[in-house]
């Protein structure tokens, strides 16, 4: 499936991370890592719901460590960063979620 969109988002630090929005049933290439976003898209505008960051997103969103509570908040969006250092997305991730304010993290 195609990316539905794309996204800019600047965290706390003021660096701009660009993203590239899909919906949630998306299925991702194997191997690629990056920070995640995922989202309630709807008439009233855009909820964060979980900032993460991984090695590999494909088997990561098949069985998300918290998916009953990501299915609970009806998320329909996944936002997607590529970067392969561990240590830059952790960064990016504490950078994002305290803008974002995701609700289960």
């Amino acid at each position: 499936m195609p990316k539905v969109g794309e996204n800019t988002v600047t965290g706390k630090s003021g660096t701009a991370y660009h993203l590239n929005v899909y919906t949630k049933d998306m299925q991702f290439n194997d191997f690629i890592p990056g920070v995640y976003v995922i989202s309630e898209v709807s008439d009233d505008g855009e909820r964060c719901i979980f900032v993460g960051e991984t090695d590999n997103i494909h088997p990561l969103l098949k069985e998300h460590p918290s998916q009953t509570d990501l299915d609970a908040e009806n998320y329909n969006r996944i936002s997607f960063h590529m970067n392969a250092s561990r240590k830059k997305r952790e960064m990016i991730v504490a950078d994002l979620t305290s803008v974002l304010k995701p609700v289960c993290n």
